[in-house]
């Protein structure tokens, strides 16, 4: 059992608990990810990992389909610079239908990252293409992203 859990005397390890945050991102924000990366998990602390373990990621289709050329989505640390953790998240087929439609998020094989890049970060949604998703000129199409991670304490 970790420190953590004999501490609290809870009788589980809260090392290796995994949580579960469910983040709405709205249109504008879908529109901006490339400059501007949506918080999914907030950083935890000094001497802290998160370590993305999966998701799902919903399209709430709007009046008008989003569009995108070579634009798509990962889960990185920090900002637009931070590691990825996350395998692409296709957008092609996914945020340009008409429907509500799901797609995945999995980890990223072997996310090797400094120590100093991993400890203390948040996890953001980064749109890692060349421009800007745009289209949805009614501006009603959201995400809702369910993101599953582990804290580790160091």
């Amino acid at each position: 059992m970790g420190i953590a859990g004999k501490f609290l005397g809870l009788g589980i390890d809260l090392d290796y608990v995994v949580r579960v945050e469910r983040v709405t991102v709205t249109n504008a924000q879908i529109k901006a990810l490339r400059a501007t990366p949506k918080t999914l998990v907030n950083a935890k602390g000094s001497n802290t990992l998160l370590q993305l373990v999966g998701g799902t990621i919903k399209l709430v289709a709007g009046t008008n389909v989003l569009t995108e050329t070579t634009d798509n989505l990962v889960v990185r640390y920090t900002n637009t610079t931070g590691a990825i953790v996350s395998q692409t998240i296709e957008t092609t087929g996914f945020l340009d239908q008409t429907v509500d439609t799901f797609n995945g998020i999995l980890p990223k094989v072997d996310p090797i990252v400094a120590v100093s890049a991993g400890l203390n970060k948040a996890l953001v949604l980064h749109n890692s293409g060349d421009g800007e998703i745009a289209g949805n000129a009614a501006n009603d199409a959201t995400l809702i992203v369910r993101v599953v991670y582990r804290i580790f304490y160091f």
